[in-house]
């Protein structure tokens, strides 16, 4: 429902675990003045009411999509940043949003994607705190031999632009603000 004109604008910030999609989206967010939607987060926010770990493909299911779908359907623009996986995102994700927002893709990459997300959480002290180093370890693997469903950005028929991560971003900030508004502004990315 196009309450306001347009339909509201999904930054929709993907990549591998670790390749600095939290970080992105978080400032994408303030830059832009819109809530940022943090899949790791909705996933915490289920844990601590469950009390103990959950199964994240049911969350992803049951809450982080609904949300999503929710957020849009009542014409808020946002921000979001999640791993999506090949042959699954698109339909289970993106497919359910397309038909209320318009779909901006921001896709990050970087060397060692993996690596630097062990390290963040092995150095972590905050309450995100809930795998033990061996789970920790355990959690990499799987993503590591799972890379290359969420390292490459999904072949979609969205405006996507490609943020390389390993020093600062290529392109540039700036450059990304401009590619995210000149495509928002655009009247057939719907």
């Amino acid at each position: 429902m196009e309450i306001f004109g347009r339909k509201p604008l999904i930054v929709y910030v993907s990549g591998a675990p670790g390749s600095g999609k939290t970080t992105l989206a978080s400032k994408i967010a303030t830059e832009l003045y819109l809530p940022h939607i943090s899949s790791d987060l909705v996933h915490a926010g289920v844990r601590l009411t469950k009390g103990s770990p959950n199964d994240r493909h049911a969350s992803l299911h049951d809450v982080f999509v609904p949300l999503l779908l929710h957020m849009a359907r009542a014409n808020v623009s946002f921000v979001v940043d999640q791993v999506l996986q090949q042959s699954f995102s698109e339909r289970d994700i993106i497919a359910k949003l397309r038909e209320h927002a318009q779909i901006v893709n921001v896709h990050t990459v970087c060397h060692e994607p993996i690596a630097r997300h062990a390290a963040r959480e092995l150095s972590r002290t905050d309450r995100g705190v809930y795998m033990s180093p061996i789970e920790v370890d355990s959690r990499a693997n799987y993503h590591k031999n799972n890379l290359g469903e969420t390292s490459r950005p999904l072949e979609l028929t969205l405006p996507q632009i490609i943020i390389q991560t390993d020093d600062g971003y290529n392109p540039s900030f700036p450059d990304i603000i401009a590619f995210i508004e000149h495509q928002y502004s655009r009247e057939d990315i719907s």
